[in-house]
């Protein structure tokens, strides 16, 4: 079974403090520790977070281009839809199990404007495994997507699709379509954005 490897829902908010910081050259895991504690008791589940924040900014997959666009990507995160599909294009980098979770609604709200739970437990638990793992693993990414907007939660296990989030920059463009690219190496990009639903959830301002 593939791993899935996150337990645990970080506030998108802690998520921009950690990369603005890594942007800056001033990250600081003591400040994030702090910030945490605000949202989670106990000294395992804020070190548990910690350890989710450190690995989806400073073992990004997506590092180097981070670095490189730094000035770029503080500039995007004003815009509240380029930080969501910034931040949530990180976690897809670097947890397959986010991309692939992400990529079930991506793909269903393309024919359906509603989803439940059943449904994506089923498609990921083919792929991930019928235990506990996989449900904790849901509860923490999909709070996430919600926290992004990219869709409602109408009730608890019934989720409902909203008008394509808005891409106004073209960092935030670049980030999105790296973090397919990297689950998905052997497509080329004229097939990515012709046929896969992942790209139906954003449009680009043109």
């Amino acid at each position: 079974m593939s791993k899935i490897d996150i337990n645990q829902r970080i506030p998108l908010s802690i998520l921009e403090i950690a990369l603005k910081d890594f942007l800056q050259d001033k990250y600081n895991p003591d400040y994030l520790k702090e910030q945490l504690s605000f949202e989670y008791s106990g000294a395992n589940r804020i070190n548990k977070a910690l350890s989710i924040v450190n690995k989806i900014i400073l073992k990004s997959p997506l590092s180097v281009l981070l670095k490189e666009n730094s000035n770029e990507i503080l500039m995007a995160l004003k815009s509240k839809s380029d930080r969501s599909v910034i931040l949530i294009s990180l976690l897809n980098s670097y947890y397959p199990f986010s991309f692939d979770t992400y990529s079930v609604f991506a793909k269903y709200f393309q024919v359906q404007e509603f989803i439940n739970t059943e449904l994506i437990q089923k498609e990921i638990k083919n792929k991930y495994g019928s235990n506990r793992s996989t449900v904790n693993g849901l509860y923490s990414v999909i709070p996430m997507f919600l926290e992004a907007d990219f869709f409602n939660r109408l009730k608890p296990g019934l989720y409902q699709s909203k008008e394509k989030l808005i891409i106004q920059s073209q960092i935030a463009n670049k980030l999105y379509l790296h973090s397919f690219i990297l689950n998905n190496s052997l497509l080329r990009d004229s097939e990515i954005i012709i046929h896969e639903p992942y790209f139906a959830m954003v449009e680009k301002l043109q």
